[in-house]
């Protein structure tokens, strides 16, 4: 389903008929998390970020295999939105769109959640396909790591769903949407604590059976780079800054490390319970039961490539529909 006001889905463009040059909000409502981005874009300084942050919000718990938005997610929903819109007014947006991914375009009661929105809170609601995420992902990327004429690989774990997609520097090959968040993996494969070397072999299985479309483009194309982007992938970068000593930057918007950072990563916070992952510095506290899905997906993929450079994006899909809806 989907609700479009002044906010229209033409020829896979989101296009926004508004002040020119305005400042604007965008909130990426996610499964495990809200994200709001208030910016200025005009034709000379382009996107102008003014603020940007991220609250857990948990809306796929309890009811993301079950295809609704339960009663207690909808209503942090609901307060999460309101917070958001009260600071992005503050930040002088003067108007706010907001993009639900997979937890609302697979609930039966999405409908209630986005009249809601717009009712109490006069913010708009678009509910976009996977596909249209996966663009948006890819237009966001763009503006903080440069692509080449080889292709790359770009990748954004969800907690309800993960988009891959392949692009050059002047194209965009391929893209999907596969439902295999980190939040639904949890609910399909609860783990021990710590989890036990057969539970990640099942995971494994799991995604290798349900990845092989992805597999194929791999193999015929060869990507040179995995590029990760929003939700684990910010943990990942985080993590991995603190064990060099080197707080990633206000202003940075990407980084570079190797499969071989990210595999003595993994293999030590996969052999850690819960209780040491919460010390881990770098790991928020929400992405804590979910990280060791996250940490299995990513390691399949790059086996599945041979990938040994990885490239971490600070923009996402909020900076994407940023830059792709039209004053």
């Amino acid at each position: 389903m989907e609700c479009v006001t002044g906010l229209n889905m033409m020829a896979g463009s989101l296009v926004h008929r508004g002040a020119h040059n305005a400042r604007a909000a965008i909130i990426d409502l996610g499964t495990n998390t809200f994200n709001l981005l208030v910016y200025e874009r005009d034709e000379v300084r382009g996107l102008r970020i003014i603020h940007s942050e991220e609250r857990p919000v948990f809306l796929g718990r309890g009811g993301i295999e079950k295809g609704i938005i339960a009663g207690d997610a909808m209503e942090r929903g609901m307060s999460t939105l309101a917070v958001f819109k009260s600071i992005a007014v503050e930040h002088g947006a003067v108007r706010i769109n907001g993009f639900g991914t997979s937890a609302l375009r697979n609930a039966r009661n999405a409908a209630a959640f986005v009249d809601r929105a717009k009712h109490d809170l006069d913010i708009y609601i678009s509910v976009i396909p996977g596909e249209a995420e996966a663009e948006l992902i890819l237009a966001g990327v763009r503006q903080a790591v440069m692509l080449t004429g080889k292709p790359a690989l770009v990748m954004d774990i969800g907690g309800g769903s993960i988009e891959f997609i392949l692009a050059t520097d002047k194209a965009l090959m391929w893209k999907r949407s596969f439902e295999l968040g980190a939040t639904r993996l949890r609910e399909r494969i609860p783990i021990s604590d710590p989890i036990s070397v057969e539970e990640e072999a099942r995971i494994a299985a799991h995604l290798d059976d349900r990845l092989e479309p992805l597999y194929a483009i791999i193999d015929r194309h060869e990507p040179h780079v995995l590029i990760g982007s929003a939700g684990s992938f910010d943990s990942l970068a985080a993590m991995i800054a603190a064990e060099r000593s080197l707080p990633i930057a206000r202003d940075q918007r990407d980084m570079v490390y190797t499969s071989l950072e990210f595999d003595a990563l993994k293999e030590r916070l996969l052999r850690m319970d819960r209780a040491t992952r919460q010390r881990q510095p770098g790991l928020p506290e929400y992405r804590v039961d979910t990280l060791p899905y996250a940490l299995i997906a990513i390691d399949r993929v790059l086996t599945a490539g041979g990938i040994r450079d990885m490239h971490w994006s600070r923009y996402a899909l909020k900076e994407g529909a940023a830059v792709s809806i039209t004053n």
